[in-house]
């Protein structure tokens, strides 16, 4: 009871940024999108720079999706890396590759969703940011 009433006050004060970061049985994650993103190689990719805060045993994985209007379509693209964990915040760029039916990424704005997913010994966890972002060269 007095956990759950320690919980309570917590997130009452507790301040929200863009990522509620994931914290249980001592893993701790949290990934948050940050802009602006450059432009790569006249559009074929964007490089799309993170926060990234995790104490997993080994690397965690992070997966970085982008978005964005091209003309009548959408230009997308879906890019996995995995960052080492130490504790403390790193600033990282992952490289996401347009892929959807020919279309580039151009400057202008975005949607970028971010997910990392680590482990501890006994227990695993993800935590997820989707932001709207700048691309420009």
């Amino acid at each position: 009871m007095v956990a759950l009433a320690a919980g309570g006050v917590l997130a009452l004060f507790a301040t929200a940024g863009p990522a509620v970061a994931f914290f249980s049985g001592g893993l701790f994650l949290d990934v948050q999108v940050q802009s602006p993103a450059s432009l790569v190689s006249r559009g074929a990719a964007v490089d799309v720079p993170l926060e990234v805060t995790c104490n997993a045993s080994s690397d965690a994985f992070v997966q970085v999706t982008v978005t964005q209007r091209a003309g009548s379509g959408v230009a997308q693209g879906t890019a996995f890396d995995s960052v080492g964990c130490t504790g403390s915040g790193e600033q990282i760029r992952v490289r996401v590759q347009a892929t959807s039916g020919g279309k580039t990424f151009k400057q202008g704005i975005a949607v970028a969703s971010a997910e990392i997913f680590g482990c501890r010994p006994n227990i695993c966890g993800t935590e997820t940011d989707s932001e709207t972002i700048t691309i420009q060269r």
